[in-house]
């Protein structure tokens, strides 16, 4: 079944400012636009003069004005784990004129990065209805076709909206007020459906004019969860955003950090017909199990058996999201971290995320520091005081080699080393997550797990 999507545009104080070329004036507008399969955040300049600096995957900087048209330098970089400026990506000459759009789109890998320049002609402001552009921005497909229809329309007797070629763009079309599924094939074969969004329902409201949208539309590989290899990353006046495919929901993973605990079966929403994850032993994960983009209630068992249920929690799962829960103390007291993410391998980046799930550790603090050092230097500390049960989110580090320190301390003590000094090597493109948790032997002494959350 498709969910309804409703888009009703919203006025900005930017819009009223900028959005009409008055007089003769030679206004350009330009965006920056990161598409980088895998990449890090970028920086665009123009001219020496910053566009954005750091951009996010998946997110556009939207359009800034500026007054003398003509060519302009564009230089594109990395920024890298510790905020430098990486060497540029894409270092070239772009055109700019009067009263066009232009969006700089790095689409691509990190190796070979493609800078794809899509112009269009700026509208009069507010956006009083409806245009589509389409990009090809996915690495390993040729020739797409997408279709912009009515839903439970015939694909094979429709024509497409537009033919794409790799690393092309279509012109900005006006499309009716209504109700639509986009969806994406490779070019002339309908039947081989790459990506069939949910319903998008644009409502004309006719008290007000400014209730159209203007959508700049990547179609893009799909590095979150979901059958769909297609996303599509949508850059518009009101923010960027992702459309993940019809149908696309959560997963949930789970460890058993409970110190006295058996191996575990997990139970979504009371039904204890066939288990969601089953036998987890202790320091143990789970894989990867899709379930709903909803909220959900998660039993908790003894493997092997529906009674009595040990621990049981709700709570909401987010679309496109990958869930953690890890189960801490002991069986009588047993609750849960639960926390999302979504691990985009960049190639400049060792990533990892720590969670304190030892009862015997109030407070943690991680110190990074260059290899073969054994001393605690402010300056190398990247995790401060993290409670039980807690965890960080992804850090990007400098791939390398360290030396890996953690401490712990009380609430009246200094803090004290309880790991490392240990050697560690974080590589480009890694993500993983680190527990640090009793040892499955028993005892007191905590030990440091890492798991690869690339697997599945």
């Amino acid at each position: 079944m498709l969910k309804r999507i409703v888009f009703l545009a919203a006025l900005s104080t930017l819009t009223v400012l900028i959005g009409c070329n008055s007089g003769g004036a030679s206004i350009y507008y330009i965006q920056g636009f990161n598409v980088l399969s895998d990449g890090p955040p970028l920086s665009f300049r123009q001219d020496g003069l910053t566009i954005s600096n750091g951009l996010p995957y998946g997110t556009s900087s939207g359009f800034l004005p500026g007054t003398i048209v003509g060519s302009k330098r564009i230089e594109i970089q990395p920024v890298l784990a510790d905020l430098s400026l990486g060497d540029p990506l894409i270092d070239t000459n772009v055109d700019v004129s009067k009263d066009i759009e232009t969006s700089l789109i790095v689409a691509g890998n990190f190796d070979d990065p493609e800078l794809i320049v899509v112009t269009t002609d700026r509208r009069k402001r507010p956006i009083s209805e409806i245009f589509f552009q389409f990009v090809h921005a996915v690495n390993a497909q040729d020739a797409l076709d997408v279709y912009v229809a009515a839903p439970d329309v015939d694909l094979s007797t429709t024509a497409p909206f537009a033919t794409i070629e790799k690393f092309e763009f279509t012109a900005s079309m006006l499309i009716p007020f209504g109700e639509y599924v986009i969806s994406v094939t490779p070019a002339g074969n309908p039947g081989q459906v790459l990506y069939v969004s949910d319903l998008l329902t644009f409502v004309d409201i006719p008290e007000i004019d400014f209730d159209g949208v203007e959508w700049l539309v990547a179609i893009a590989d799909n590095f979150s969860i979901g059958d769909s290899s297609l996303r599509l990353l949508v850059s518009s006046e009101n923010g960027g955003f992702a459309l993940d495919a019809a149908g696309t929901g959560a997963a949930l993973r789970i460890t058993n950090a409970s110190p006295d605990a058996p191996a575990l079966d997990t139970f979504l929403d009371e039904d204890f017909s066939a288990p969601l994850t089953s036998n987890t032993g202790y320091a143990d994960r789970s894989p990867v199990t899709p379930i709903p983009a909803a909220v959900a209630t998660v039993s908790v068992t003894e493997t092997g058996t529906v009674d009595p249920i040990l621990h049981e929690y709700d709570r909401e799962y987010l679309q496109s999201t990958v869930f953690d829960s890890i189960l801490v103390r002991d069986v009588a007291e047993m609750t849960n971290l639960t926390f999302g993410g979504n691990p985009r391998s960049v190639v400049t980046d060792g990533k990892m995320r720590f969670a304190n799930v030892s009862t015997e550790a109030s407070f943690v603090s991680v110190y990074l520091a260059d290899s073969g050092t054994s001393d605690l230097d402010e300056d190398d500390l990247i995790v401060r005081d993290l409670p039980f049960p807690a965890s960080t989110d992804y850090l990007r580090l400098l791939p390398g080699e360290y030396s890996l320190i953690i401490t712990e301390r009380s609430t009246t003590e200094n803090e004290t080393v309880i790991i490392g000094p240990i050697p560690y090597e974080f590589l480009g493109g890694e993500v993983q997550t680190g527990l640090i948790i009793l040892p499955e032997s028993g005892g007191d002494e905590e030990v440091l797990m890492v798991y690869d959350d690339l697997l599945p």
